[in-house]
């Protein structure tokens, strides 16, 4: 619509165009000495005065010439309003194709906050619940787990800071009832065993009765000491995950983001799985409980089995706190994480080359050596210590090696740095 009337408007100055061209060819003779005067004019040889006097003297001399001259004023005074018809209405279309623009901006940023509100409703916030048995487990034993750890703190302070560290979501003393529960069932399982196994003699009776005692045994030493294991793999994940994390988050500092944005964006990204069950908790305070960022950072940083974490988010707290640039200390961070990284990774590196020496020496080239030993010794008897060479040589091939191999993989998972 409006490109219709500035098409209208610029034919009207096409055709006033027009018209002032056709009274100049009609009086071109008449406007000669307009033309001189004016020239004259601009040239400064004639000043104002001068300028006006002979202006009346050429209206009253020549009548042909004025009348030319007040219609082409009256035209030019005629397309300067058009012109200034056409600059408005240029105004109108250009801010109409800005609100035009700005409305698509508009549909974009909902269509953003759309697919925002999608990705924050995938993120399910939860906290501890009880399930089934540990409703059951609470119900049989708990005042007897509860006596017990009044009774013997010592033993239960650990458990209880390895469950914290652990995440495991499960009340800390529904935990010990589930493990007591568990091993009473163990034990009621082992001795049913035993009777399945071993038969229903005197002495099978025993076995059984060993049986289901040592079950329960078992069982209570994995529920005490599986939080431990838990805490020890996160502590290594997080480790091996945390210098990369704080690059990306330098990096997107650098941009201008706000800290709690970048939180929430690598827990969107899941490209560092073993913090995202850090980053959620921190998200969860700020979102679910309404605690401040510095709170909700304190607050994981007490619970967190990584120290490395824990130094990362201290430092983000006295740098906020402080009015520190937190661009300016993830990325002194970041620098320094690398660098710690690099030098692990060389020590690791170093030490398995030391394991490799003592897995040579022990598991290829002793056995090898025993191997001779035998041989040797079969040339000279069959027997050593009473035992045939033929026996002897089974033993080791089929229970000591293999068992030596596997001490060795064991003494390898325990001794091994944190990489």
């Amino acid at each position: 619509m409006l490109s219709e009337q500035i098409q209208k408007k610029i034919e009207e100055a096409e055709k006033i165009i027009s018209e002032i061209e056709a009274v100049k060819r009609e009086s071109k003779d008449a406007l000669k000495d307009y033309n001189d005067l004016n020239k004259s004019f601009v040239k400064d040889k004639v000043n104002e005065e001068e300028y006006k006097e002979k202006l009346k003297q050429l209206e009253g001399k020549d009548a042909k010439g004025s009348k030319a001259v007040k219609k082409i004023i009256t035209l030019l005074e005629n397309l300067k309003e058009i012109n200034q018809d056409i600059s408005k209405l240029f105004e109108v279309e250009k801010k109409a194709e800005e609100a035009e623009v700005d409305l698509k901006k508009v549909k974009a940023f909902v269509k953003i906050l759309k697919k925002g509100k999608v990705a924050e409703e995938k993120i399910k916030y939860s906290t501890y619940s009880y399930n089934f048995l540990g409703r059951y487990a609470n119900l049989l034993f708990d005042k007897f787990s509860k006596k017990l750890a009044r009774e013997y703190p010592e033993y239960f302070e650990a458990l209880y800071k390895n469950l914290r560290l652990a995440n495991i979501r499960v009340f800390s003393n529904t935990y010990i009832n589930l493990g007591i529960m568990g091993s009473c069932a163990g034990s009621a399982l082992g001795f049913f065993s035993g009777f399945l196994i071993f038969g229903f003699g005197l002495f099978d009776i025993v076995k059984s009765l060993m049986l289901g005692i040592l079950f329960p045994f078992i069982l209570l030493f994995t529920f005490y000491y599986y939080p431990k294991i838990v805490v020890d793999n996160r502590r290594r994940e997080i480790k091996n995950d945390l210098p990369f994390a704080i690059i990306h988050m330098a990096a997107v500092a650098g941009s201008g983001a706000k800290l709690v944005d970048i939180f929430g964006m690598l827990m969107r990204s899941k490209e560092y799985k073993a913090l995202s069950g850090e980053i959620k908790r921190i998200m969860n305070y700020v979102n679910l409980f309404g605690y401040n960022l510095t709170t909700a950072l304190k607050s994981v940083a007490e619970t967190t089995p990584s120290d490395e974490f824990k130094e990362l988010l201290n430092g983000m707290v006295s740098s906020i706190e402080s009015g520190g640039d937190i661009k300016h200390f993830l990325k002194n961070k970041s620098e320094d994480t690398l660098i710690r990284y690099r030098l692990d990774r060389k020590k690791y590196v170093e030490t398995l080359g030391t394991y490799t020496d003592i897995y040579t020496a022990i598991l290829i080239a002793a056995p090898l050596l025993f191997v001779i030993v035998l041989v040797l010794i079969s040339i000279v008897g069959s027997k050593l210590g009473g035992l045939e060479i033929g026996f002897i040589e089974k033993i080791g091939t089929f229970v000591v090696v293999p068992a030596l191999n596997i001490g060795f993989i064991i003494f390898m998972n325990i001794v091994q740095p944190e990489m």
